[in-house]
């Protein structure tokens, strides 16, 4: 974790990794298969792609979200956009490029005022599917 977060988003970081890594894995009826919620996905949330931090409002803002991500990957109905990219292997810059599929599934969540929540999940390869991003649509 980044020494210059504040306070508030260390607190919502801490309780969010606990819920994180107490998922592992939820099914996704509409992908007929089960979305993992790996190391990758909860490192995203903090860093772009090439690496570079995120800044605070965005962290706290995806971190805030986070708790809408499982109600989505199980009630979505369909698969808002598909789509193919190359990535790289691992994090390092000359690692090897391969193939990589990026899901979207958008769902209205929440009981009080539903909102429309999109969560990416990501495939690399014949690797498993795993939890990439939310956001609001």
């Amino acid at each position: 974790m980044r020494k210059d977060l504040s306070e508030h988003c260390r607190l919502l970081t801490t309780s969010t990794r606990v819920a994180y890594d107490a998922i592992g894995s939820v099914y996704c009826p509409i992908l007929k298969e089960k979305i993992v919620f790996n190391a990758q996905g909860f490192h995203h949330l903090f860093y772009e792609p090439d690496g570079t931090a995120r800044n605070i409002g965005e962290i706290i803002y995806k971190l805030t979200l986070f708790p809408l991500a499982i109600p989505v990957v199980k009630n979505a109905t369909s698969i808002a956009e598909k789509r193919s990219a190359e990535v790289r292997k691992s994090r390092k810059k000359r690692a090897p490029l391969q193939k990589a599929k990026y899901y979207a599934l958008v769902a209205k969540v929440g009981t009080k005022n539903p909102v429309a929540v999109r969560v990416i999940l990501r495939k690399v390869g014949g690797g498993n599917l795993i939890f990439w991003s939310i956001m609001k649509n």
